[in-house]
């Protein structure tokens, strides 16, 4: 009884400290705080009283999420030295107010109670990411951060004597088809002004970022990243998925490379293999921009329609809202309307890396955005507005809980949507198909050059980077890992031999800007589970029609049971919101694959001669020598001459 009173007295104050910190108070007395902490004895094992503190977080953790949101907007959408530091002061403060509420989590005995709920959130209390470093590693892992995303988001090369940056001018260059010299110098001069000088940030970034991931008890990054999905075998079901669908890719992949050979004679390589600069994108992680080149009937690609028109960003944006009303979903915001970044302005430097942001405050959600008026940015406009769509559904839960089931349901809805919206009938009802007949399968090569030649890409680049963070792969053979497994997954090539100078990762935003891409591989894995799921609930697939013809626009049942699942946010197990949206509790590739029986059957008469797969290329083939590496690094010769000299001399008067 005595020990209850004084953990129910302890808590209090535990209590008063941490609802303090959204004030200045809790700043003001913030190593007292610690010291404070530090010195409470015995674990608190009352439930009630956890509950209520988890409670009384809610207000500081939203203060938390506003000020940060805030900041980043402010450095994202106006790139000044300014605005870089004072994001990293607030990226700071928050660090240690995070601190502060984990020690004070570690407080509750929280791995015996009995309510699952409560656990699920201490959990994530514990976790207090770069907190549990000193002030000074928490500072520079900020600062290599924010650095590293500035290198990112302003980096500009020089094409045709002009200065010009990723988007629109390089994104635009790589999308078109043909000149193989200058999509290689794009891919060339990207890759080099972006990733080299970021390499040696993020050498030093990682082991900052590796260290808080052990200290908050996981094995390393890799585990830390992975607790997302609060399931122990993921990887291996990754892995499994990945299996399933890579029989289907390599098809793809057999029947771009035949055509590409026939737009780039003796440019691709024996081995199987597609140099990446060829593929549309500047990563070669979507083939969409092919597609009119190598399409064998007639094209579903409505950018021209969209022009010919006079389609601007806000019809787009307006589109893709009615699309989520017609479902019973909210409409966007008047502030999101107001504030928002939807189009690159032309006085200042931005981060043009298309995203969606919750400020923690009713109403108050925005979307960046470089938009264009394409078919591309279309599909990505609905994409975006799935976040927002996902934000305000869940909006009422405990700030803990306001996010995704796991990280690929938030990527997987909007693009749910994109599957709607692409069906040659629905862009019939927009008036943008002007085609009496559509062939199936153009319109499923096109899907696939877009959703299934991304899986590997989505696949490897984390597989990647846990090996960093295992420490199975050095730093200092980061560059060959990162095309070992490019070339063994995906079956590109880089079109210039490469060297551990280069860090062509870098030279993806997700990188420098260390986000989970697993998330990417499983929201297009699961977007079709949840497409058939809502498709047979809403009766599209009754009389005979197919999955890749189903559009769920205006079908309440389908809006219904998509936001009772969005509602819960992480609340539940991903298994369980994954039951109400998908039908099941099993991630399978069987939708993606039954979407897509047409054009597989048509690829098999496509590629009867074909070889498929890359067997025999090796990522050896692609690394410069020593003896390259030191031809092409004039600095180093002059150093070695310079130092024989100084030798020759001292030794031989």
């Amino acid at each position: 009884m005595w020990l209850g009173a004084m953990q129910r007295f302890s808590v209090i104050l535990l209590l008063a400290a941490t609802t303090a910190l959204s004030s200045g108070q809790g700043q003001n007395n913030y190593l007292k705080y610690i010291s404070d902490i530090q010195d409470v004895t015995g674990l608190i094992e009352d439930e009630v009283i956890a509950a209520a503190y988890v409670d009384a977080l809610k207000g500081p953790l939203n203060t938390l999420y506003t000020a940060s949101a805030n900041s980043q907007w402010d450095f994202n959408t106006n790139i000044t030295d300014y605005n870089q530091n004072m994001s990293e002061t607030v990226e700071n403060e928050r660090t240690k107010k995070r601190r502060e509420i984990g020690l004070t989590a570690k407080r509750f005995a929280f791995k015996s109670f009995d309510n699952e709920t409560l656990v699920r959130m201490f959990r994530r209390l514990n976790d207090v990411d770069l907190g549990i470093l000193t002030d000074e590693e928490a500072a520079e892992a900020n600062k290599l951060a924010g650095e590293m995303d500035k290198i990112y988001s302003s980096t500009e090369v020089t094409i045709r004597g002009k200065n010009v940056s990723l988007e629109p001018d390089l994104t635009q260059i790589m999308a078109k088809v043909g000149d193989y010299d200058m999509l290689l110098k794009a891919w060339q001069r990207w890759h080099e002004g972006a990733g080299r000088p970021i390499r040696p940030l993020y050498e030093k970034f990682i082991p900052i970022v590796n260290k808080s991931a052990v200290m908050n008890g996981y094995d390393n990054l890799k585990g830390s990243w992975l607790e997302n999905y609060e399931t122990e075998n993921i990887t291996a079901m990754v892995d499994a998925l990945w299996e399933e669908v890579s029989p289907l890719y390599k098809k793809l992949h057999a029947f771009v490379r035949m055509k590409l050979k026939q737009i780039y004679p003796d440019k691709i390589p024996e081995d199987g293999t597609i140099p990446a600069h060829l593929l549309g994108n500047m990563w070669a992680q979507a083939w969409g921009n092919l597609y009119n080149n190598i399409s064998h009937g007639s094209t579903l690609d409505v950018t021209p329609e969209m022009k010919k028109q006079k389609w601007n960003v806000t019809k787009m944006f307006k589109t893709s809202e009615d699309f989520f009303t017609s479902l019973g979903m909210k409409p966007m915001t008047e502030i999101f309307w107001e504030k928002s970044m939807l189009t690159k302005p032309n006085d200042r430097k931005v981060v043009c890396h298309a995203s969606a942001w919750d400020f923690a405050i009713p109403e108050d959600f925005r979307i960046k955005m470089c938009t264009e008026v394409t078919m591309e940015d279309l599909f990505t406009v609905h994409h975006e507005m799935g976040h927002i769509a996902y934000f305000m559904e869940y909006f009422s839960q405990h700030p803990l809980f306001r996010e995704g089931a796991n990280e690929g349901f938030h990527e997987a809805v909007g693009d749910l949507m994109a599957l709607s919206v692409s069906t040659p009938s629905h862009l019939k009802k927009l008036g943008l198909l002007q085609n009496d007949s559509v062939d199936t399968v153009d319109f499923q090569l096109l899907t696939a050059l877009e959703k299934v030649a991304f899986l590997p890409f989505g696949y490897l680049l984390d597989k990647w980077r846990w090996t960093l963070f295992t420490g199975e792969t050095p730093m200092k053979e980061m560059n060959k890992k990162f095309w070992e497994y490019r070339i063994k997954y995906q079956g590109v090539s880089p079109p210039v031999k490469r060297s551990e100078k280069d860090f062509d990762p870098g030279a993806k935003y997700h990188v420098p800007t260390n986000v989970p891409y697993l998330r990417y591989f499983v929201s297009f894995i699961i977007q079709f589970q949840f497409h058939e799921h809502l498709c047979n609930v809403s009766g599209e697939l009754d009389n005979g029609k197919k999955l890749h013809e189903c559009d769920i626009y205006s079908k309440e049942k389908a809006g219904e049971l998509l936001r009772n699942g969005l509602s819960l946010g992480s609340s539940k197990v991903w298994q369980d919101v994954f039951e109400i949206m998908a039908g099941t509790r099993e991630m399978s590739a069987s939708s993606i694959k039954k979407y897509f029986e047409p054009l597989e059957s048509w690829l098999d008469g496509q590629i009867s001669g074909e070889t498929i797969g890359w067997d025999k290329a090796t990522v050896d083939n692609y690394m410069k020598s020593g003896k390259q590496v030191l031809q092409n690094s004039p600095c180093i010769l002059v150093s070695l001459v310079s130092t024989v000299m100084f030798l020759w001399m001292a030794l031989c008067p």
